[in-house]
This record gives C-alpha cells, structure tokens and sequence, in this order.
C-alpha cells in the first residue's frame, strides 16, 4: 500500500456532508488531520492515516492501492466501457481499488518443505489465497488458470478428458492435431493446476472429509515444524479467523465491478510456459476490447450511521486479510 494515493476530485462543494459523516460515525481521527485546507482534504488525510494503521507496512507481493474518486472522476474512468451505464451513484464518494501491476510470483522449490511437513499443506494454502481473493482482490492461482484454459479449450469444462473433447476440437482447429495435442486436458491441466492443488489425496487416517487443514491442524503441525512451515502455519491459521470473521461479506467487491486488466498478483506453483502463455494471452484479449481499467471496482462511501460503520468493519478486515496474505507470499514465494 502506498504512502501516498491519488486523489481525483472534479468539486467538493457536494462531499462535505458526506466527509463530516465519515468524522462523525467512523474510526477517522482528527489528530491524524494536519493544517487542512478544506473539510475534503481532513478526510482524505485522516482515511489514509486510517488505511495505514490497518496495513501497518506496505505490501510488498501483492499490487493494491486505494484511490478516493468523486462521481465525475468514475464517470471519466469507465466511459469506454460497454456496461458504463450501470454505475448508479448513489453518493458522491467513491473508494477505488487499483491494480497497477501483474506481479507473477511462484513457490517453486520452496514446496517441497511444505509438502514433507503435511500433503494438504499446500492444498490448504492456496484454497485459503482463493477465499481471501473472491472477498478482496483477484488473485491469480492454478485454479483461475484452469478456468481460463477451460473455456476455450474444452468447453468450460475443467474435469474433462481427452476422449469427451477431442472430437470438438479437431473440428474447431481446423483438424490441426498438433494444436490440439498442445491443449488436450491431459497435456495442458497439469501444467497449470496439478492435482496436488487440485484435488489433493486423502490423508491415511485423517478423518474430516474437508481437505482444507483446520486451524487446530495447523496449530498441531508447528510443533517440531522448520521455522519456514511454522511460519506458514501462523499466517494461513490468520486467514482462517479473518475468514471466519468476515462471513458472507464480501468486502471489497460490494460496489460497481470495474473489469480490471490486472490482478493483486499472479501466485502460482511453478511459473512456466503454459502459465506465461494463458496470462498474456488474457491480457492482450482485455487490452484489445478496451474497456479494462486500472481498478477492480468502485464502492460507494454510505452516508448512514451504520452503514459508514458497517464499510469500516469490512474494508478493515479486507485490509487484514491482505497484510496476512502478504506475508504468507514473503515466506513462501521463490526468490
């Protein structure tokens, strides 16, 4: 998160009573305000003083920003997009969440640890990336890969096999087999989403049926763990609370979706061809539609008592969620 965010204002003079809402029923502090020149600039140093306290570092894997906007400003940031008219306004000011960048990062040989200290822990470690994402920002792991190479490739259907779509392919690459030998499901679904993070054995002797590592599990399998699957576990047992806590919320996707060229970062088990090809080959599709913006959606700050309290709660633990995930990236990406 950086220090300092843009802030794109066209006029003020229609914010200032949502602003002083913001000062009277959130955690917004006055001491964090300095000299202001107008009750719009209090509040966008007293929010990203705020921003600050829930991050308490910069993200260092993940590429995430907040942008405070007016109407006019969305207005300008979406006009090319097909769909514009179904941002609906209902307020002045907008919180956007910006993707700048597309990080790819991989675990790589750091796996390999992991998966001598338990066979779902890496499971467990990207379904719980997966769940914070679908609540924050998108992350990319194997899973949006396969899906990404599904559609195309096989009919959406992420489970199929050689046999079921051989047929339609041939008809649909003109009978060019070695294009289709190159993405038969057998060929291409392991490169990008192998079955260890896909549909993981079961453990001899475990008995939840849920492959995903409990928060006690993982309490258990620090002791006499390495520092690195210690670590690992203290941050993924995080997220389960953080999980826990923000329930059905969705926390930052309740706003206009802003179709965004990028993601938080690209977080895969082994960043190779087949990955880097599904990838640019996404991004220029989205570059050539031209609609695709720098943010993933744009929330619009309530002027309730609580529902500015009920913003607050979620935009705080959506910020958690991605300090944890952050450092969870910091231990186990490859460097």
């Amino acid at each position: 998160m950086p220090h300092e965010a843009t802030i794109r204002w066209r006029a003020d003079v229609e914010l200032e009573a949502v602003v002083l809402e913001q000062f009277r029923h959130g955690p917004l502090r006055a001491a964090d305000v300095n000299a202001p020149v107008s009750p719009v600039d209090a509040f966008q140093q007293a929010f990203y003083a705020w921003v600050q306290r829930q991050m308490r570092e910069p993200l260092r894997f993940i590429s995430f920003g907040l942008d405070l906007c007016d109407t006019n400003a969305v207005q300008d940031l979406i006009q090319h997009q097909y769909e514009h008219d179904e941002f609906k306004a209902a307020g002045p000011l907008h919180l956007g969440v910006k993707l700048e960048n597309e990080w790819v990062h991989e675990i790589g040989a750091l796996a390999q640890p992991l998966r001598e200290a338990h066979p779902l822990l890496l499971y467990t470690l990207f379904n719980l990336v997966d769940r914070v994402s679908g609540k924050t920002v998108l992350i990319r792991t194997p899973g949006w890969f396969l899906c990404e190479a599904s559609c195309p490739h096989w009919e959406g259907d992420e489970s199929a096999t050689d046999d079921e779509v051989s047929g339609w392919m041939m008809d649909f690459y003109g009978g060019d087999k070695e294009v289709v030998d190159r993405f038969l499901p057998s060929v291409l679904r392991p490169q990008l989403c192998p079955d260890e993070i896909r549909f993981p054995a079961k453990v001899p002797g475990r008995r939840s049926l849920n492959q995903v590592l409990s928060e006690n599990e993982l309490r258990r399998l620090q002791s006499g763990a390495t520092p690195l699957v210690t670590q690992v576990c203290v941050e993924l047992a995080a997220l389960h609370r953080l999980l826990r806590r923000a329930g059905n919320r969705p926390l930052l996707y309740d706003g206009y979706e802003a179709r965004p060229m990028y993601s938080g970062c690209t977080f895969v088990l082994e960043n190779n061809e087949r990955i880097s090809e599904t990838l640019d080959d996404y991004l220029n599709g989205e570059y050539q539609g031209g609609e695709a913006t720098d943010y993933s959606c744009f929330l619009t700050f309530s002027d309730q008592k609580q529902g500015i309290r009920a913003q607050y709660a979620q935009w705080s633990l959506a910020l958690q969620m991605l300090r944890h995930v952050d450092r969870l990236l910091a231990l186990v990406v490859s460097p």
